[in-house]
């Protein structure tokens, strides 16, 4: 399950952690929005890709779920 952070959760965190919390956020926000970022789906998690020949591999970071997708070959 994904992390969401609503207004309502930061307004009770210290000024530093805010800050923090919502860079996170607008990050997050602007990765969903490029349709870059592949998210885990046991925990919600921004996945990591590499690329071994014609198959892009994603690994969690958190959880360790791996997950193999073959490229499109232009």
């Amino acid at each position: 399950m994904p992390i969401i952070f609503s207004d309502e959760d930061l307004m009770y965190l210290d000024k530093e952690h805010d800050i923090k919390l919502r860079s996170i956020r607008q990050e997050i926000d602007t990765l969903k929005a490029k349709g870059d970022a592949s998210f885990c789906k046991k925990c919600g998690h921004i996945m990591q890709g590499f690329a071994v020949g014609n198959a892009k591999l994603l690994e969690c970071g958190f959880c360790g779920n791996r997950i193999a997708e073959m490229m499109k070959s232009d």
